[in-house]
Parts: C-alpha cells; structure tokens; sequence
C-alpha cells in the first residue's frame, strides 16, 4: 500500500506540496494503509473497527487543521515583509502553542477511545502511531534513495 501512496508525493519537488486532489488523494491512501496497520497492531475486532475508526479519523482531521492553519500563518508572516510585531509576534506563540493545542484535541478523544478500546489497546495506541510513522519515514527515505540512484545512473549513461 505505501509503493502506491508515496510515490504521488515523491515526484514532488522539494518544498512544493501536491495540488489538493492528489494530496487528497495521498492521504486517503495513507489512512487506509494506517487503519490496516492501527488495526492489526492493536488487534482491534471487527466491531472494534467500526466504532475506533470513524472517531480516529475525526481526531487526525481536527489535529491536520490545527496543523494546516499554524503552517498557513507561518507562511503568511514570514513572507510578508511588511508584518507588525504584533503579528510577528501572534504568529510565533500560534507555532509555540500548537503542541498544546493539539494535546487538547487529543485528550478530549482520549475519552471517546476510552468507550471502544480495551486499556491494553489504549496504552498500545501512541506507541502503535509512532512506529507507523517510524515505517512512513523509512519507506519515503527509501523511495527517495531509489529514485536518486535511478537518477544517478541516467545521467551517467547520458
């Protein structure tokens, strides 16, 4: 699943983000290939499932645009020459208080995942998280090794 859903993101050039419908794309592919993987790890039922999923999926959308609009405004004042210290400094204790922010979203989920997974399962879910994105990294760094190689021989051979 995840030969199918990096490359999309690995033609990119550096710094330069997809356009919406294949970013679109590439994270529902990403979160297909993560509900398979949250699920075999925690050893969720069936049940299990149809209940954890929906909620999860609600939680890493609230946490995506908590993280979108902190970038959004990053972007926004960094490239605007003409930004007040004021909104230097608003933008700056936005990046600072995102952690935050999201430990917030997080907790309140906490009690919802509380309802669906047994405590073994919950204990288990950030370790579970960090070694899916421990494997994304791995699998994004190797695509990249490959297609550098690839483009190493080419222009060898030219």
């Amino acid at each position: 699943m995840l030969a199918v859903a990096i490359p999309a993101t690995a033609q990119q050039p550096q710094n330069q983000l997809p356009d919406p419908e294949n970013r679109e794309k590439y994270i529902n592919e990403v979160r297909r290939y993560k509900h398979d993987f949250l699920a075999k790890d925690l050893d969720l039922s069936r049940e299990q499932q149809r209940e954890f999923f929906p909620v999860y999926d609600a939680m890493e959308d609230e946490l995506m645009k908590i993280n979108d609009e902190t970038r959004e405004l990053e972007r926004k004042t960094t490239t605007n020459a003409e930004a007040s210290d004021t909104e230097l400094e608003a933008a700056a204790q936005a990046i600072f208080s995102q952690k935050q922010r999201e430990g917030e979203v997080e907790l309140q989920y906490f009690d919802k995942f509380r309802k669906i997974l047994n405590n073994r399962q919950l204990l288990r879910l950030k370790n579970t998280e960090r070694k899916f994105t421990q494997q994304l990294v791995r699998h994004h760094r190797r695509l990249r090794t490959e297609k550098n190689a690839a483009d190493s021989a080419r222009k060898r051979q030219q």
